[in-house]
């Protein structure tokens, strides 16, 4: 190869690598690898392997040659082309960043401020809403004595009608409605409650719970599967009250609660729940000395705004109160072992029937017609309240005489309770508490002559003839005895369960007729009411939290009065939440 021909083709090959060096670089620019194609011509020139002119024209074609930047038309409205793609332009991780912690901290701000909820967290006011409720499933049987007294008048179901005509000799006359007393009965029963709780405030309180029930009664919210064949079940306002609490260890109830004081359903059936107001307290007076009471005033009955009639009246209001009071003591001579005692005195006002005015034989209403119960069981001294003037025109023992009733003793209630309980193990417990009532208002004297019911039976023989004194009492008295898990509380009133606790409770329990008011007295004894003495068992097995089947008997006989014995099983199946 000549000198001549490489002397004239290594411009040439320079010339080619400077080409390619402008055409792969930007316009007069740098090229990916950092090199700066203006200093590589004039590197070339230098070498005289190009000259001046030759490199200035390779700069000229190099520009021309250069694709000029593209400039993108603003983005439509909504970020979408012409021909209707939707464009997204890029955003750099660091802005996304920085806009994405500007909204959090906006709408944490705003969330503060208007009560949202927080991440992960629930709105402000639902934390101070609270839901609560339960629902038990019972099998029941009644069992009868055959030996019972066939013919029980059911006071209530007079009293709740027009009233009963007394007089035999009237055209038309028919028995008064009786209490079966002698055929067994078996039936399903169902409960269901739902609450809701309110913190008000810190001090205030809103409590409202909804029942099942098949009547308005004040002791039984349970309603009987099948009682109106497919038809739809009642439900009844339960409770609605206002608890405040302005200091600590002192509370105001206002409205309707449950039962503020320290009772067993020998006085009160643990389903019943009191009007009014009630104030209670507690505290501490040593490590091992506590005191508590309450005191409140209920309205029992009030009388309508229009009582009376066109024919009489209108007449003074008969309004029926409670005014009780209780003071309890709570003593822990060791850990594990709890004693508690109390005292309390239930004062009824207005409760006693009492006669009427003479009134026409024809009159619908008289003065004291709304002193008779609003609500009865079974079981407390019945007196007739209607003093009736007979018709002239008709022969004598023939007028007609429409009666109601009512009880016949004043309830001025002493009520004595007693609990111990020692614990065996962190689960198991042993409880024996003992109740004492007594009546401070029944007069014996006065009620005899007037008395309807709670007389003993005659029994003649020969010429002679026994009997037929009056029987009524006013006292009453329980001892119980409950092993195992004592929060269950006999499957009665409020209790927890845990799943394998269990319990077992034995009493007994003795209660005249006229002890306490028979429309507030445990309505699952006897035929529920007053008047019944007999024995009470049962047990309850935990299969789930707050779950548990309770098996519970009760036998009874009537304390005054003919035979009359009934036995009550009771199968329950009860949760709550």
């Amino acid at each position: 190869m000549s000198a001549a021909f490489i002397r004239n083709f290594k411009p040439a090959l320079m010339a080619c690598a400077a080409g390619a060096t402008l055409a792969a670089a930007p316009a007069l620019g740098q090229s990916d690898e950092g090199v700066d194609p203006r200093a590589l011509l004039d590197q070339f020139v230098a070498e005289k392997l190009i000259s001046q002119e030759q490199a200035e024209r390779m700069l000229r074609n190099a520009r021309a040659a250069s694709p000029q930047p593209q400039v993108r038309a603003p983005l439509p409205p909504g970020g979408v082309d012409a021909d209707g793609a939707q464009v997204i332009p890029y955003v750099p991780d660091v802005v996304r960043e920085q806009i994405v912690e500007q909204v959090r901290t906006e709408l944490a701000g705003q969330a503060q401020a208007e009560g949202w909820a927080k991440p992960g967290e629930t709105p402000e006011w639902t934390r101070r809403i609270s839901l609560y409720g339960d629902v038990r499933v019972r099998a029941e049987g009644r069992f009868y004595n055959e030996e019972n007294y066939p013919d029980f008048p059911n006071w209530g179901a007079i009293n709740d009608g027009g009233g009963f005509q007394v007089n035999p000799d009237t055209p038309g006359y028919v028995n008064p409605p009786y209490l079966n007393v002698n055929e067994d009965r078996r039936r399903f029963r169902l409960r269901a409650r739902l609450g809701v709780r309110a913190e008000v405030a810190d001090w205030i309180r809103a409590d409202v719970r909804l029942a099942t029930g098949a009547d308005n009664g004040p002791v039984s919210t349970n309603q009987t599967l099948g009682g109106d064949g497919t038809g739809k079940y009642h439900i009844w306002l339960d409770r609605a009250s206002l608890r405040l609490t302005p200091a600590s260890g002192f509370q105001v109830d206002l409205g309707r609660f449950a039962n503020p004081f320290w009772t067993s359903d020998l006085v009160f059936d643990n389903d019943m729940n009191f009007d009014g107001l009630a104030i209670s307290g507690r505290g501490a007076v040593s490590e091992q000395f506590g005191l508590f009471g309450s005191a409140g005033a209920f309205p029992v009955f009030n009388t309508g705004m229009n009582f009376g009639s066109r024919d009489a009246g209108p007449f003074k209001s008969t309004d029926k109160y409670l005014f009780a009071a209780q003071a309890g003591l709570d003593f822990r001579p060791a850990e594990n072992i709890r004693a508690r005692l109390a005292v309390g005195y239930f004062h009824f006002d207005g409760v006693q029937g009492r006669f009427s005015s003479p009134g026409r034989w024809d009159q619908d209403v008289f003065d004291t017609d709304y002193t008779r119960p609003a609500f009865q069981q079974f079981g407390n001294t019945m007196v007739a309240l209607r003093q009736i003037t007979a018709d002239p025109s008709v022969p004598d023992g023939s007028s007609p005489e429409v009666q109601y009733f009512g009880l016949g003793s004043k309830f001025e209630m002493l009520n004595l309770r007693g609990q111990l309980e020692y614990d065996v193990s962190e689960r198991i417990g042993i409880r024996l508490e003992g109740d004492y009532v007594k009546n401070l208002g029944f007069d014996r004297a006065a009620i005899t002559p007037l008395a309807l019911n709670n007389f003993s039976p005659r029994t003649t023989i020969g010429a002679i003839t026994t009997g037929g004194e009056y029987e009524g009492g006013d006292s009453g008295w329980q001892l119980r005895l409950a092993v195992g898990s004592l929060a269950m509380g006999h499957g009665q009133g409020d209790w927890s369960a845990e799943p394998g606790d269990w319990s077992f409770h034995l009493a007994y329990r003795h209660l005249a007729s006229d002890a306490v008011i028979d429309g507030f007295a445990d309505s699952d004894f006897g035929l529920g009411g007053t008047n019944a003495k007999g024995w009470l068992a049962g047990a309850s097995y935990g299969v789930a939290r707050n779950a548990l089947f309770g098996l519970r008997w009760a036998s009874s006989d009537e304390v005054a009065g003919p035979p009359l014995s009934v036995d009550r099983l009771f199968l329950d199946f009860n949760t709550k939440f």
